[in-house]
């Protein structure tokens, strides 16, 4: 009996140590989605943006850290889009007194949006020129931030891939970021090499501003550029207000020369509401949110949801 004390009260020390160095968390995101396109009506069951996060980090020398993140998109509707493990956003990494580095998938340095006015069902950014640098067709990437220097935070990703017949090849992206007090900033840059010697580029340039608590509000303004030289221009502006329990949100995205089609243009309008039911280990939300697509793509979508944290 005196030797099972002392078992006891290592096992639960080491299940304390493991739960300080490892976390799971997520979100369950699912609703009723009503939908209009070409004229013809719809509605479904839909996956809202489900996700498992498993994180680590341990100290392995004085100031080094080694940590990692394995994230996976799930789908409560049973469609298409997962299929395996550390389909989103994984990696692993160092970080120290030089800043941090990464290696894995998803990591990309320019960015997919400074503040996008956290919608549920939508992801809304600017259009771009669809470089990926870590993501997609490519099978990683490696991403250096540098360490945090009086609110401007920097980074540079590589994501190598040369084939000699695929039209994409090498892709870099580098960003800063600075944030003071109540309002914030972002350059990015990407561009990518294809097999033709060609390369396209994209360039964002985003703010954002709070001017009162519980009100935030952002803009951002992309330029694409092609392998054929054809150029986009978009922008987007965003606006969230959440003071308590109820918050409200809207954007606006437009694009000249959408899809690199000279004239061509494309207009977004979103509108969204959340209340939050409860807080604590597993907060529960209801949202609503609407979209109305005009220009090369047309159609109107309505999405009436339950998000539930861990």
């Amino acid at each position: 009996m005196k030797c099972i004390y002392p078992a006891l009260l290592s096992g639960l020390s080491t299940m304390a140590m493991a739960e300080d160095l490892f976390r799971i968390s997520g979100k369950a995101e699912v609703g009723i989605h009503f939908y209009q396109k070409d004229g013809v009506n719809g509605r479904n069951i839909q996956d809202a943006g489900s996700e498992v996060d498993i994180n680590g980090a341990i100290d392995i020398h004085h100031d080094l850290t080694a940590f990692f993140q394995v994230n996976t998109d799930v789908k409560l509707d049973n469609s298409r889009g997962a299929g395996h493990l550390a389909n989103g956003d994984s990696f692993v990494g160092l970080r120290g007194k030089f800043g941090a580095v990464k290696l894995g998938h998803g990591i990309n340095a320019y960015g997919d949006g400074y503040f996008k006015g956290n919608f549920y069902q939508y992801d809304p950014s600017p259009a771009n020129s669809g470089i990926p640098s870590g993501g997609e067709q490519h099978r990683g990437a490696i991403k250096y931030e540098a360490p945090l220097l009086d609110g401007l935070a920097l980074a540079l990703s590589y994501a190598p891939d040369k084939h000699e017949t695929r039209g994409n090849n090498d892709a870099w992206a580098a960003s800063g970021t600075y944030e003071q007090g109540r309002f914030g900033m972002r350059v990015s840059r990407a561009f990518q090499f294809s097999a033709g010697g060609q390369h396209k580029q994209d360039t964002l340039l985003a703010f954002r501003l709070q001017p009162q608590p519980g009100l935030t509000v952002s803009l951002e303004l992309d330029y694409g550029r092609n392998e054929r030289g054809q150029h986009q221009l978009s922008s987007a502006a965003y606006a969230e207000y959440k003071p308590a329990r109820l918050g409200l949100r809207a954007a606006y995205l437009t694009a000249r020369h959408a899809g690199f089609v000279h004239g061509a243009t494309q207009k977004t309008v979103l509108l969204g509401a959340d209340y939050d039911l409860s807080g604590g280990r597993f907060p529960t939300s209801l949202f609503m949110e609407g979209k109305s697509d005009s220009g090369a793509v047309r159609g109107k979508d309505l999405m009436v949801g339950i998000h539930v944290g861990f």
